[in-house]
């Protein structure tokens, strides 16, 4: 029984562990006024090409308001633009200005520091099982 509860106790310290990788996230990406809520739709539209903004929202799996918001200010620092979406009147077509686009190599080192960082205090074996792990029990 005492065994369990231990499991139970360090399975309440993965918000924490989720804490700390994002704010390991936001202190590399603070210097391009970027943070680990904005990247992700730079990487979306890099790897997708332009997309209504509908579909950036079920990509993301992110609240429609929320996208908007972070649209908005990638927008407002030119990573991004916004326009009428041709197909539906209603919703816009987003894509990456050339900054935006600059971005995307920027975004992929600083988040390959980020998990050599996160991931330093573990072996290469035990990094490898924890990748493994985390996959496992994010399906």
């Amino acid at each position: 029984m005492e065994a369990n509860n231990e499991r139970i106790d360090s399975l309440k310290k993965l918000p924490l562990i989720s804490r700390d990788y994002v704010k390991l996230i936001d202190r590399y990406l603070i210097p391009y006024q970027l943070n680990s809520s904005l990247y992700y739709y730079i990487v979306k539209l890099y790897e997708f090409g332009d997309l209504p903004q509908d579909r950036l929202v079920q990509l993301t799996g992110i609240n429609a308001s929320n996208v908007t918001r972070a649209i908005q200010k990638l927008s407002d620092l030119n990573y991004l633009t916004k326009k009428e979406n041709p197909e539906d009147r209603r919703g816009f077509l987003l894509s990456l200005t050339d900054e935006g686009k600059k971005m995307y190599p920027i975004i992929k080192e600083c988040l390959k520091k980020v998990h050599n960082e996160f991931l330093a205090p573990l072996s290469k074996e035990e990094q490898q099982l924890f990748i493994e792990f985390i996959d496992r029990l994010a399906k």
